[in-house]
């Protein structure tokens, strides 16, 4: 069970791992997503799940090696297992026929708008994809974003490839020149925020899928909650998918900036093997007390 059918490493610290997973497969919904854990030492990571085979028995997931619990998983091999993979956790994105749809990904939101993609396009949509990196060399997915999108634009920061910029620029600019009847977006905090600023002041309807911290997945613990429409969410149980329009992104960025000083997955913390159960409990209440 969870043991890994295929890796491949789509850029610096990003790799891809099917893994075997026959219960999840023959659930999951585009949007949803898993709680991973690769040995009994490391914390649960959140990993959207972006394609599933049923028939196989098979999901994948991409991981992005940003902190000691994200490299050991990237560090296994093929044949390797994970301890335990939870899910499918999250609601499911709602996926419509609206006609024109754009979405649009920036760094690591690209695994988590392709399944999106792919199950719009299947609704009978006519499917725009907007994908920005800071490089070329950090651009991951695009030949998958081809065959689902009926075009895409890309950016890059640095000018490195195609247009250079800002997703939210390429976006800005098709929005003035076509009627768009829906967006989705995921990426930076910045970037859903001027997203859902422009499509207000057009009333175009805008979906963005968050990602707070999380310690478990299931509820219990309140750290990743967001502002929604005035009140709190849970981003793990009534998200990750929200109204662009409803979010708080002061709230939010100042929720994530606030776990970025704090030093979250600070590796200079010598924690004992013993101790960290410990840790993940310290970590879950001290996302509940932050308000």
């Amino acid at each position: 069970m969870y043991k890994i059918l295929h890796k491949q490493i789509l850029t610096q610290d990003i790799k891809r791992i099917d893994i075997h997973a026959p219960a999840i497969a023959s659930r999951v919904a585009p949007g949803q997503f898993v709680m991973a854990t690769s040995d009994l030492y490391t914390h649960p990571i959140p990993m959207s799940v972006i394609d599933s085979d049923e028939k196989r028995g098979m999901i994948s997931l991409i991981v992005h090696e940003i902190g000691p619990a994200t490299r050991t998983l990237g560090a296994l091999s093929i044949g390797d297992a994970l301890l335990k993979v939870v899910g499918p956790l999250g609601q499911p994105a709602l996926i419509d026929k609206f006609g024109l749809v754009v979405c649009v990904a920036t760094g690591i939101g690209a695994a988590q708008i392709l399944p999106l993609c792919r199950a719009l396009k299947k609704k009978g949509n006519k499917v725009i994809g907007i994908m920005g990196a800071k490089s070329k060399k950090v651009l991951m997915l695009e030949a998958q974003m081809r065959v689902v999108c009926d075009e895409i634009f890309i950016t890059t920061n640095d000018g490195s490839y195609e247009r250079k910029g800002l997703a939210t620029e390429a976006l800005k600019d098709f929005l003035n020149k076509y009627k768009v009847d829906c967006v989705y977006a995921i990426g930076s905090v910045d970037m859903m925020e001027a997203a859902s600023a422009m499509t207000r002041s057009k009333g175009i309807p805008i979906y963005v899928t968050l990602n707070p911290y999380m310690a478990n997945g299931l509820g219990l613990c309140g750290s990743c909650r967001v502002k929604v429409g005035g009140h709190l969410q849970l981003a793990c149980l009534h998200g990750p998918q929200f109204n662009g329009h409803e979010v708080d992104f002061g709230d939010l960025n100042h929720r994530m900036n606030a776990l970025k000083e704090t030093g979250w997955n600070n590796q200079n913390l010598l924690v004992k093997t013993r101790s960290r159960g410990l840790v993940t409990l310290v970590k879950s209440l001290w996302g509940l007390t932050k308000r």
